[in-house]
């Protein structure tokens, strides 16, 4: 198995045909998610519709390699993201949870504003 440690993480958030290979993901990820497929560091998800499968491409510097995991039953969660866009920028703990079957839920969460506060003259 790859060791996820040192990479970023992005999820294509519209279903792949599994059916595709090395080239016609790395299509995806020039043309509909506008990265360099030949980046280093950098793994991308792609899920089929059923989220039964999941596939991983990652350029290892001398070649492409490909990842490709199917479910005997159940299927992988995927954390909520804006439809607007087609990528989501993940961590490592979240890739590990959903590969393990873990729901992501985002919340949004209590953030204090910076108020300036102004003494009078």
């Amino acid at each position: 198995m790859l060791s996820l440690a040192g990479y970023n993480f992005y999820l294509y958030t519209h279903h792949t045909d599994m059916r595709m290979g090395i080239n016609g993901l790395s299509g995806i990820v020039r043309n509909m998610m506008d990265q360099d497929p030949l980046n280093r560091g950098v793994i991308y998800l792609f899920f089929n519709g059923r989220r039964t499968q999941v596939k991983m491409l990652v350029f290892e510097g001398d070649g492409h390699a490909l990842y490709h995991k199917r479910l005997a039953q159940g299927t992988f969660g995927t954390p909520v993201y804006d439809q607007a866009t087609r990528s989501v920028i993940l961590e490592k703990k979240d890739v590990m949870l959903i590969l393990e079957g873990v729901e992501i839920r985002y919340r949004k969460r209590y953030e204090r504003k910076n108020v300036a506060v102004t003494k009078p003259l």
